[in-house]
């Protein structure tokens, strides 16, 4: 997950990696179900809802630099990019939105365990695909470009 600060709607611009994850949620979920069945159906029916967008919990190793930088945000607008694959640039998938983020520390599990850290996203805008809409270069540094095909 890559991040920087939001300035346009087009996503292109140099990012930084959010944190180094262990676990990272879709930035999408399946749709609600709205109950549709009337007195003459003979089981429950449905039609399909609109998408939820809850906050996302990113899990990293707690690391000083990514927790100090998220703090450094201070609430502000992000644009945030999900990248999917193998590659390490989104070769499979690109998820952007709009967000903010938050960092903690999370409760210590017990001995012999790493400590870690809970990145909150809470998304300002629905996340779109992206995927053939921009190309991603990894600086193999923590930075990354993102240009517009």
């Amino acid at each position: 997950v890559t991040y920087k600060e939001h300035t346009t709607d087009d996503f292109a611009g140099s990012y930084k990696l959010l944190v180094r994850a262990k676990s990272i949620p879709a930035p999408v979920s399946a749709p609600n179900t709205v109950e549709s069945t009337t007195l003459e159906d003979g089981a429950q029916t449905f039609e399909m809802g609109i998408k939820t967008s809850d906050s996302k919990e990113i899990t990293g190793n707690l690391e000083k630099e990514y927790l100090d930088g998220i703090e450094e945000l201070g609430g502000k607008k992000l644009d945030i990019i999900h990248l999917y694959g193998t590659d390490g640039i989104g070769g499979e998938a690109k998820y952007a939105y709009v967000g903010q983020a938050v960092a903690t520390p999370t409760d210590v599990g017990g001995a012999d365990e790493i400590l870690e850290m809970s990145v909150t996203v809470i998304p300002n805008t629905a996340a779109k695909k992206v995927t053939d809409e921009l190309t991603v270069t990894d600086h193999k540094d923590g930075t990354f470009t993102v240009a517009k095909k």
